[in-house]
């Protein structure tokens, strides 16, 4: 401490920018108010020396006294002086986006070659060494700099050398929310973000900005690419069964991006290197994305990888996007069908025989010989019931799942299984068909009865008598591509097989069909609907009021498979709802390494009422051979709902196989999932101005584009000055004790005295 600051308690500095100012008890209006009194108090008594003194002697001591007064007073204030500390040190947070999207290279530079994004964002962190020094460089000259990459995660980055573009996912949000969590209670200034802007997983970038915002700190969004990428093939999703049967067809919904591209492209699914159908897509000129359906029937068993792909295109630069893979598990099980004829009809021979012959059916007939007499044909020793008829239980009719009911009359149920027969169809998701006859439809009674309910068509008591005419059956217009009636992949072949197909025998009349079915077939002569579906509740109902399809299969060569192909078609087609005891599946076909895989089970009582205390247990098996089992856990939401997850680690494919404890009855329920490096930041790449320009709005901060980046120090600038403004606190240092007051104040008080010695005063 200098003599300066021991004579007035501060430094020269601390005296030249600070400001003097009063931290007592006593305010300083108080003070300046008691000023004119003690005043007034000192003049009224020396007043009454006046006349015992000159009248300069008389003022001299008045002044002093004054003076003196004035110095108690201020002491008594408690003077001090006030200088602002502001924060010498504050951070800007630059966040430099390392998905793989960033390894495009579209950035032009106007010298031949485009540069990758992740370059472009090199060089505008370090300069082009052309008299450029770079942002990093100029933004340490506001305070300090932190820079941090980000994909799927953030970390810290220390060296320009560690920032790749070989992240698989971006998540803006989680980059953003990490990076002020760890910088939480530091004076962060404000946010630069290096990006394409593409974000495929995590929050929404609003949400992102909206963290920046609740803390005050502006954001910088620096957009690095091109907003109109280049020309690219994109297999954007697929949609598609995750289990089917063999040789049920197989219907994919795929999307597809032909950015840039008008030509015509193909798509096509192949198996290993086999091609299994291909499909030209004429490119709509409106819009960039098409939906495409594909259909194949797969002709093997256990889990295929099946491969979506459209070529790559001319100079197209990224083709990672071009492909998805799927994989669908082909099952080889039987589907029961329960068929019921009144009669032992030439429609019951032929039909049964059609679905028994193919190993993918499991055909069971009940056929009425006379009053409580049934000849049941295919039945297993689980279904011994059906020697006294039609099923009465819903434990009974859930082992099959779909039902046939050919020329039998309604009396021959009870109410009670039409009504069983309703809640299989509708509940269970079974299928049913009713078949033409002399007993069947409002022939058979059936009006006002819940299979009335269910069926496709409207019928009465009084719709006429079944005819035994021969005639031709039209398909109605656009119909051909209905599951049922694709007996080929080739709309044009489809056609000219319909249009070749023999003729059928008999029709049962029928008052029309009902609003919201799809009517499939009519009589050539007078549009009188043959063949009509729908769906009901859960499941699927049918109704072909012919009982002569049989003339199909006696009308052509037997190498001919048309009548069979149509007859499983359909018998597919009904049973594709109903519901298995056990089922299992997984929330995706394909996961990045380490990414959770969420395991979802149902469980049904024989009756199909969900089960909330049953112990499921999952096993999994890894591309090793390793088994691990995981407990399953009821999801307390959903009724029969069983939930577990899994975390993988290593790339292959896994299996997956469930089963319940004490379920001696139900078979374990498998399904397949993969774990590879996923290819979604090939998808959507072009640069995404208004999300940046939404975010910096938000985050109350600029966007820039590259051309505009040296603009970006000056604006940091302004949010680093502001940043130290909001944290300055004040510091007072008191100056009552200060020796110069005493001195001055003692200095006042002797020469009052002697002053008042002078002239004679006490």
């Amino acid at each position: 401490m200098n003599w300066f600051e021991k004579i007035f308690n501060v430094s020269p500095d601390m005296l030249r920018e600070g400001q003097l100012t009063f931290v007592g008890r006593l305010s300083p209006q108080v003070l300046f108010l008691a000023l004119p009194l003690l005043v007034v108090g000192v003049w009224l008594a020396y007043r009454l020396v006046a006349g015992r003194v000159t009248t300069k002697a008389w003022r001299t001591v008045l002044a002093l006294r004054l003076a003196l007064m004035v110095v108690f007073l201020f002491l008594l204030a408690d003077p001090a002086m006030r200088w602002m500390h502001g924060r010498q040190e504050v951070f800007t947070a630059v966040l430099v986006d390392t998905s793989r999207s960033m390894a495009i290279a579209d950035v032009e530079t106007g010298h031949g070659a485009a540069l990758s994004r992740i370059d472009a964002a090199r060089q505008l962190l370090l300069g082009n060494g052309a008299g450029n020094e770079g942002l990093l460089k100029a933004l340490k000259g506001n305070g300090k700099v932190l820079l941090y990459g980000f994909d799927e995660n953030v970390k810290r980055i220390t060296s320009i050398d560690q920032m790749k573009a070989d992240g698989q996912f971006t998540n803006i949000f989680r980059g953003i929310r990490d990076m002020e969590t760890e910088l939480r209670g530091m004076p962060l200034a404000s946010v630069v973000l290096i990006t394409d802007g593409g974000r495929n997983t995590g929050g929404t970038t609003a949400d992102a900005a909206g963290i920046l915002a609740a803390r005050g700190v502006p954001l910088y969004p620096v957009g690095v690419g091109n907003q109109t990428p280049p020309n690219d093939y994109e297999v954007v999703s697929v949609i598609a069964p995750k289990r089917v049967r063999r040789d049920s067809e197989v219907e994919l919904q795929v999307t597809v991006r032909h950015t840039g591209y008008k030509e015509p492209f193909e798509l096509s699914i192949s198996r290993g290197q086999t091609t299994i159908t291909s499909r030209k897509i004429e490119p709509n000129a409106n819009t960039d994305l098409e939906q495409v359906k594909m259909v194949f029937t797969p002709d093997q068993e256990g889990t295929a990888t099946y491969h979506i792909a459209i070529a790559p295109g001319k100079d197209e630069k990224n083709t990672d996007n071009n492909a998805k893979d799927i994989d669908i598990e082909i099952r080889d099980d039987r589907l029961p069908v329960l068929y019921v004829e009144g009669s032992p009809r030439l429609e019951y021979r032929f039909l049964r025989r059609a679905l028994f012959h193919d190993p993918d059916f499991r055909v069971v007939g009940l056929l009425r010989l006379g009053d409580n007499r049934f000849y049941v044909q295919g039945a297993n020793d689980n279904e011994a019931f059906l020697a006294k008829g039609f099923p009465t239980t819903v434990e009974q009719l859930n082992q099959f799942q779909a039902v046939i009911l050919g020329d039998i009359e309604a009396s021959y149920f009870t109410p009670d299984q039409l009504k069983l027969l309703q809640e299989f169809v509708r509940t269970r998701g079974g299928g049913l068909l009713m078949l033409g006859g002399v007993n069947s439809f409002g022939l058979g009674q059936y009006a006002n009865t819940p299979i009335a309910d269910m069926l496709p068509m409207q019928i009465t008591g009084n719709d006429g008598p079944y005819s035994d005419e021969q005639y031709k059956a039209r398909v109605m217009q656009n119909i051909g591509t209905h599951p049922v009636m694709r007996l080929s992949l080739d709309p044009e072949a489809n056609r000219v097989l319909w249009s070749q197909a023999p003729p059928l025998v008999g029709i049962t009349p029928v008052a029309g069909v009902k609003p919201g079915a799809l009517t499939l077939l009519t009589r050539e002569s007078d549009s009188k609907p043959v063949f009509a579906v729908q769906n009901y509740g859960e499941g699927r109902v049918a109704a072909f009021t012919s009982g002569g399809s049989w003339y199909w299969r006696v009308s052509v060569p037997s190498s001919v498979e048309f009548y069979e192909k149509f007859w499983k078609q359909l018998t597919r087609w009904l049973a594709v709802g109903a519901k298995e005891r056990l089922t299992v599946e997984t929330d995706s076909d394909i996961y990045a390494p380490g990414k959770p895989v969420t395991i979802r089970a149902s469980a049904l009582a024989k009756d199909l009422q969900p089960v909330d205390d049953a112990t499921l247990v999952a096993t999994i098996t890894d591309p090793l051979g390793n088994h691990q089992d995981v407990a399953m856990d009821w999801t307390l939401s959903e009724e029969g709902v069983y939930q577990a997850q899994y975390v993988p680690q290593d790339d292959g494919d896994y299996r997956v196989s469930v089963h319940v404890d004490g379920w001696a009855d139900t078979k374990p329920v498998e399904t397949d999932f993969r774990v590879s490096q996923p290819m979604v930041e090939s998808a959507d790449t072009g640069l995404k101005v208004d999300e940046l320009k939404d975010m910096a709005k938000i985050a109350h901060g600029r966007y820039f584009g590259l051309a505009e980046a040296g603009q970006l120090p000056a604006e940091i600038a302004k949010s680093v000055e502001a940043a130290r403004s909001a944290g300055i606190k004040p510091e007072d240092r008191e100056i009552w004790d200060t020796p110069l007051l005493f001195l001055l104040a003692f200095g006042l008080m002797v020469a009052e005295w002697i002053v008042r010695r002078r002239v004679g005063l006490a």
